[in-house]
């Protein structure tokens, strides 16, 4: 199996904590780093899908959502994660 691309390593991280798989610690704790160490990849693979990315699931959505209740955070992720991925089906543009 080859190396998984960056973007789709960062869009597996959010669909763990979306399914239950990882706890919203885990979230916390993780998610700037990875985007941190992922993102000049996702740029350099896909600038327009890691713009998207980085609006919706860090701008408007690790950011906004840092100090909802765990479940309104879950919710409130998982709207910005459909909102990416209509992005996705529209073409990001």
């Amino acid at each position: 199996m080859g190396k998984m691309k960056s973007a789709d390593f960062m869009i597996a991280f959010v669909q763990d904590y979306l399914s239950g798989k990882s706890d919203r610690l885990t979230w916390d704790l993780d998610f700037n780093h990875y985007l941190i160490e992922h993102y000049p990849k996702m740029e350099r693979e896909d600038p327009e899908l890691a713009e998207c990315f980085g609006f919706y699931l860090s701008d408007e959505g690790f950011d906004r959502a840092e100090h909802l209740p765990d479940a309104e955070h879950k919710e409130w992720i998982r709207k910005q994660f459909d909102l990416f991925n209509a992005a996705l089906q529209d073409g990001l543009g």
